[in-house]
């Protein structure tokens, strides 16, 4: 193999290894990048490739997530996305029966990773204000890297014909309820939560606490001091509802 051979196919092997794909047919959350190849360094014909089935469904996700993130849902129409993804309407439609069904699959594409690490963060052995600590932190920064802002898809989903995401939004919202219930209930079997807590006051504080975080951000739109001061109070929640060392 001569050397410029060579040069080419390595620089292929590259661009495979760093293609990865931002929502995939697995619905987990990976960078969207086209899978092509550039030759143009060695004076050859650019080669691109066309995208797999799997590969267009994230890409048009992906498009949708940015274009509901950064301009809300008034310009979220199927013709828009094809424009911005750079295919026809039809093409969406290949894919996605309706714009409802693009939504649906959009939420279970971010909320699959993120109750999935919830799921391992609850079964941890962990002490109550530890794991209190990682739930603010795992819930935040994946809303904040995901740039999945509930608010946003809770002010859709009141629209009567949008029931189907109403009802979504209210089960990711009841899984994020269950585990902080299982978490304060844990804490207390262990003895690290006062008895004299009402469970249902304390688990309702938590999840105010998190609610108001994104409401925040919503409307300041920034995450500047979200984390820092999010993560104080929900400190300062889990020291006034744990025994004191002097209890102990």
């Amino acid at each position: 193999m001569s050397a410029k051979k060579a040069s080419s196919g390595d620089r292929e092997l590259s661009v495979r290894a760093t293609d990865k794909k931002k929502f995939g047919s697995n619905g987990s959350p990976r960078v969207a990048k086209s899978l092509q190849q550039d030759a143009s360094l060695n004076g050859e014909k650019k080669i691109v490739r066309r995208k797999s089935g799997a590969q267009r469904r994230g890409q048009i996700l992906e498009t949708a997530r940015d274009l509901i993130f950064t301009e809300g849902f008034s310009n979220f129409t199927i013709r828009i996305v094809a424009g911005r993804v750079g295919i026809s309407e039809a093409a969406i439609y290949r894919h996605f029966t309706s714009k409802e069904e693009l939504m649906l699959a959009l939420l279970e594409a971010l909320f699959a990773p993120w109750r999935e690490a919830i799921s391992k963060l609850v079964a941890e052995k962990l002490p109550f204000a530890k794991k209190l600590e990682e739930l603010f932190h795992l819930h935040l920064h994946h809303l904040l890297n995901e740039r999945l802002n509930p608010v946003l898809f809770f002010s859709e989903a009141i629209n009567p014909q949008n029931q189907r995401l109403l009802a979504d939004m209210r089960k990711n919202l009841s899984y994020l309820a269950q585990a902080v219930a299982s978490i304060v209930k844990t804490g207390q079997k262990m003895k690290q939560v006062r008895a004299d807590v009402q469970p249902e006051a304390l688990e309702a504080a938590v999840l105010g606490l998190l609610q108001t975080t994104v409401i925040r951000w919503t409307l300041q739109r920034s995450a500047d001091g979200l984390l820092e001061d999010g993560a104080s109070n929900i400190a300062e929640l889990a020291r006034i509802v744990s025994y004191s060392e002097a209890e102990l």
